[in-house]
């Protein structure tokens, strides 16, 4: 029991920081922000969304969701299911390269939202459900006849 409550005050996962629940507004529109910023490559944009920007972990982490999208887009499922804090949107975009193959994706994101200082941000997200499929431009050429 102490090594969860050292834990939720070290990391912050006790709930909102302010004692306060954001309301659904403030949220809906935080989170959708977030989950457009990455799904759109916008790095700067999903970091500065975070209720802790500076947090060098989930930096990393919001950096390393969406750069994969810095040069072609997802797009992002409106609206979004939202449970207490939890924000859940749906994506699906392709990610094409440059010998012709491409890989489809789509998937969920969970967005956990915390209030602090009168302002709501990311407090914590995953990315969820994912599938990939994967072809090549061959793929995309063959007529149903020579599947």
């Amino acid at each position: 029991m102490l090594l969860f409550v050292a834990c939720s005050i070290a990391s912050g996962c006790g709930g909102s920081t302010s004692g306060e629940e954001p309301s659904v507004r403030p949220q809906r529109d935080v989170a959708r922000q977030f989950a457009e910023a990455i799904f759109r490559g916008q790095t700067d944009a999903a970091v500065g969304l975070l209720i802790e920007p500076h947090d060098p972990a989930l930096s990393w982490l919001a950096n390393r969701a969406a750069r994969p999208w810095k040069a072609q887009h997802a797009s992002v499922r409106l609206p979004g299911r939202r449970t207490g804090r939890r924000w859940t949107f749906r994506y699906a975009g392709t990610r094409t390269h440059g010998n012709g193959s491409f890989e489809e994706v789509r998937g969920e994101i969970v967005i956990v939202l915390a209030a602090s200082s009168g302002r709501t941000g990311v407090e914590f997200f995953v990315l969820r459900h994912g599938i990939t499929r994967f072809g090549t431009h061959h793929d995309s050429l063959l007529l149903p006849s020579n599947r």
